[in-house]
């Protein structure tokens, strides 16, 4: 067989995949929310961040929120950290996702269908995006009095500013979205009532209960959630107290920053994980360190009494299948911390008083077991997000949001295989939906940096730091992390090796020694496939590691 190609798609693909792509890159293969990084940074390289920002849109809606509070599971991954340093993907989301776009999505044709989604995070949000895409009407119904959900409410602006999330949840609600905000299932309208007036009901309420550890004075514990959601509000001073917070996660670390922000003389973080196992992004475990606040890993509180947290030593922990936590602790290690404020972050739990009175499936932790379509054993009642997967990140919700509107939408149509759905512009420079029958399931090879046999085709280059706001000493609360100015962005899309997928570099053509490649218009390919020799010197020749050769069985006996 002769050499065969795998090309970037053009196309604004929204699931399958096409015969032209059948190898891909760590980075996209660990990106949650599914987004075509390597489409969008050559977009940006090309000085199109436009069109990059309708390519993030076509898997996800809120990528201006991703682009700031992403942990980034693409980076860690990103096969150049072993050539030099890793792309700053998050920051040139971020680039993208605040630029224009330069056409609108429409939605296809009315259906007649209606379906209800219970929750605005970015998972209902995600959902109800693509169900009203695809031509169903929508109606979102959420608890508090804003949309969007955690990103909205609980992360503080020095991280993500509001109007970020109020201009992403607009875009969706642009499509002709109902929402109805203060209306909480189950107390103001009934579940029941809801399943028998749309044809499809979503849950996507995410995980709100907050959890508080079973320790002596735990009457005194603030839960971290409500504190975040209460300092975004009031901004109530704490100069000069000692605040302790208890958690090793994102949200523990965003309490921490609050704190400091909000006067506290001292902060400490006590959490179970080693100083190497840390949960938060290692940037925000530097951040903590530059604003002084102490970290105290491998401990675990086990009492609080008056002004004072009293924790133990670890040696291991672990949790059971139901959660509980079993911890073995190093003999005689106690600290003691002066405490004002303690904050528990010890995570959420899903609050599904709605749901009882139904044969619902759960796990062990009481999350919502869904089918291939997130269809729960409820028939009717599917499910997205955290309710689902536990608590995780916005790109896994919004991911889990996109299947579960695909899922949805093949329930209603009566489809049993998954559909090609892509977007095309139509004769208004509008986007819409193309919907193929059957999507192509085809497994992709993700190419590991070690099969690139010529990465020094990329010259060495240094990773560009984002801008930082010199203010928020001013401003304790204003934005952190300003992103990338334009040309800080195509030099550091510039720098990506483009794993798997083919950059016309011409290098193929050149080393072939048979002359059986050529090139045109859509980059190499093979002008006489019956005189290929199996020599690989393409592949070899080839830095992307975008080639992939099938010798014939004559060859391999």
């Amino acid at each position: 067989m002769p050499p065969r190609y795998s090309k970037e798609l053009k196309e604004l693909v929204v699931s399958g995949f096409q015969k032209r792509q059948n190898r891909t890159s760590p980075c996209e293969a660990h990106c949650p929310a599914g987004n075509r990084i390597q489409a969008v940074e050559t977009l940006i390289k090309d000085g199109k961040p436009e069109e990059a920002h309708a390519v993030l849109l076509s898997r996800n809606p809120f990528s201006g929120v991703t682009g700031r509070v992403c942990t980034h599971p693409c980076e860690m991954h990103c096969n150049r950290r072993k050539y030099d340093e890793g792309i700053s993907i998050r920051a040139l989301e971020r680039f993208a996702a605040d630029a224009p776009v330069i056409s609108r999505l429409a939605p296809l044709a009315d259906t007649g269908k209606k379906v209800a989604v219970i929750g605005s995070g970015p998972a209902g949000m995600t959902c109800a995006y693509f169900l009203r895409l695809m031509g169903h009407a929508v109606t979102v119904f959420e608890a508090s009095a804003v949309l969007g959900g955690v990103p909205r409410v609980s992360v503080p602006d020095f991280r993500l500013p509001k109007n970020v999330v109020d201009r992403e949840v607009g875009n969706v609600l642009s499509l002709n979205i109902a929402a109805h905000t203060n209306v909480k299932v189950g107390r103001d309208v009934a579940l029941a009532a809801i399943m028998d007036a749309y044809d499809a009901t979503v849950v996507a309420v995410g995980n709100q209960k907050e959890r508080l550890l079973n320790i002596p004075g735990r009457e005194a514990l603030v839960p971290a959630v409500s504190f975040l959601g209460a300092s975004n509000l009031s901004r109530q001073s704490l100069a000069g107290k000692n605040v302790v917070v208890l958690g090793g996660g994102g949200v523990a670390f965003d309490c921490a920053f609050t704190a400091r922000r909000l006067g506290a003389g001292s902060v400490s973080l006590v959490f179970p994980e080693a100083a190497d196992a840390i949960k938060a992004p290692q940037e925000e475990v530097e951040q903590a360190r530059a604003e002084n606040i102490n970290l105290y890993a491998s401990y675990l509180a086990d009492g609080v009494e008056g002004n004072t947290v009293r924790a133990s030593g670890l040696s291991s922990f672990r949790f059971s299948e139901s959660g509980e936590l079993i911890a073995e602790f190093r003999e005689g290690d106690v600290i003691s911390l002066p405490a004002d404020m303690v904050i528990c972050a010890s995570g959420l739990m899903p609050e599904t008083d709605f749901l009882e009175g139904l044969s619902l499936q759960k796990t062990a932790r009481g999350y919502m077991v869904v089918d291939d379509f997130q269809e729960s054993s409820v028939p009717g009642l599917f499910a997205a997000g955290d309710i689902v997967t536990g608590p995780a990140t916005v790109a896994s919700a919004i991911g889990s949001g996109r299947r579960a509107a695909i899922g949805v939408h093949c329930r209603l149509e009566g489809l049993t295989e998954f559909p090609e759905v892509v977007f095309k512009e139509n004769g208004s420079g509008t986007l819409s939906l193309v919907m193929e029958k059957k999507a192509l399931r085809q497994e992709q090879h993700v190419v590991q940096f070690e099969e690139i046999e010529n990465p020094t085709y990329h010259e060495h280059a240094p990773r560009q730091q984002t801008n930082k706001s010199d203010r928020t000493h001013l401003l304790p609360f204003e934005e952190i992390d300003l992103g990338f100015n334009a040309e800080q962005a195509q030099s550091e899309a510039s720098r990506c090796i483009h794993c798997g997928h083919c950059i016309d570099c011409g290098t193929c053509v050149e080393r072939c020694p048979n002359y059986i490649l050529d090139r045109n218009e859509d980059g190499p390919f093979v002008r006489y496939p019956e005189e290929c020799w199996h020599c690989a010197c393409c592949r070899i020749g080839c830095p992307t590691g975008s080639i992939t050769i099938e010798f014939p069985i004559t060859m391999l006996v």
